[in-house]
């Protein structure tokens, strides 16, 4: 599991996953690679990227979360009636239960982002550079 590490002399470094980076940089638009710099001024249009990814995730994750309600809503009144298929709502259930699981151990991208968007903020402010490398 490669690293990458992050440095600016406006903010403090950090390191990342290469995964990480990979995904941060395919938002950007930017191809992957071990080391790198961006210039102050061109932060202004990552940081537009990243947060626009952030309100995208947002809202992806708010409409997820209605639908899920929607379906605790079914299973909870498919219970209240006699007729209904209760193997099929204990599944359904059972899945709900899975899925809340697994978001509960998502990180989600806005806080994987959150290093560089800061970092990036500081050096726009600064006029410095942010560079990126294997440590």
């Amino acid at each position: 599991m490669a690293v990458v590490k992050f440095q600016s002399k406006a903010a403090g470094s950090f390191i990342m996953l290469s995964k990480t980076q990979a995904e941060i940089f395919k938002v950007i638009g930017r191809k992957v690679t071990e080391s790198g710099a961006i210039a102050a001024e061109d932060a202004s249009a990552w940081i537009c990227r990243l947060e626009a990814e952030i309100a995208r995730e947002k809202n992806l994750e708010a409409d997820r979360r209605a639908e899920q309600e929607r379906r605790e809503a079914a299973v909870r009144d498919g219970f209240k009636h006699p007729g209904a298929d209760k193997k099929a709502l204990f599944s359904e259930e059972d899945r709900l239960k899975e899925e809340h699981l697994a978001e509960q151990a998502r990180v989600p991208f806005s806080a994987r982002v959150f290093p560089l968007l800061n970092m990036l903020r500081k050096a726009r402010e600064k006029g410095e550079m942010v560079m990126w490398g294997v440590p």
